[in-house]
């Protein structure tokens, strides 16, 4: 039996640098053809034609942010899904209402690229059907859904892991504001003595009625050097999920 042969789908960037155009060649791999527009006229170019398209706005100026509203102005095309790509430290609650109130999903810096491209393609296949992509952005940071063991002062158990912080489960006693350190070489492989510990801050706790743990923490990593984080981000490019995202 032959499997039937996925359509092409169409993303373009508006206004991408350099390295977003290099990031674009993993678009292939999902199959999608990526085009850039310079202009609002270029960008409705583009979506007028056959098949349409998503938009990806390579910033979340005020610039950006009007052309999504002239794009949505146009006949036939209100309903493209339109993303925009953010650094990890430019999303605050400001920007996160501004996103949901003009239906633009944030595209964090930390989310790694083939996750990126998937959620595109998942985009357009959405509008294909005949749906509405739906929007709806809650926290700055890609956040990878993984159950791990980790080493804290007491044996603990994580249930997500971002750039910016943790999720886990634990028997000990925390509150908001909190400070710790949690060992996770089992997805970075061996580090330095003085990095063997990712330093954080709790933001959030939560009583847990059933389980082997009586609490789940929220925590965001603080004081990660350079070279902690840029392993972290790599690390969450190969990592598979341990659930549905």
């Amino acid at each position: 039996m032959i499997a039937a042969q996925r359509d092409t789908g169409k993303v373009v960037l508006y206004q991408p640098t350099s390295e977003h155009l290099a990031s674009a060649r993993r678009a292939e791999r999902h199959s999608l053809d990526v085009e850039s527009a310079a202009s609002v006229t270029e960008l409705i170019e583009h979506l007028s034609a056959p098949g349409g398209g998503v938009v990806v706005l390579c910033g979340f100026s005020a610039e950006a942010r009007a052309v999504a509203k002239s794009l949505r102005a146009q006949k036939g095309l209100k309903r493209v899904p339109v993303f925009a790509i953010v650094s990890d430290d430019e999303i605050d609650i400001r920007v996160l209402k501004a996103a949901n109130d003009q239906q633009i999903e944030l595209l964090p810096g930390s989310l790694p690229d083939g996750r990126r491209w998937q959620k595109l393609r998942d985009a357009y296949d959405t509008c294909r059907s005949g749906k509405r992509w739906l929007v709806k952005n809650l926290r700055a940071h890609f956040r990878l859904p993984l159950k791990a063991k980790a080493a804290l002062i007491s044996e603990c158990e994580t249930i997500d892991i971002s750039e910016g912080g943790v999720g886990f489960m634990t028997n000990q006693t925390y509150h908001p504001g909190d400070r710790g350190r949690i060992d996770v070489r089992s997805l970075l492989g061996d580090m330095d003595e003085n990095e063997r510990g990712f330093p954080f801050e709790v933001a959030s706790v939560k009583a847990l009625k059933q389980g082997s743990y009586r609490y789940l923490v929220g925590a965001r990593f603080v004081d990660l050097s350079d070279e902690a984080r840029s392993r972290l981000k790599a690390a969450l490019e190969v990592i598979e999920p341990t659930e549905d995202e």
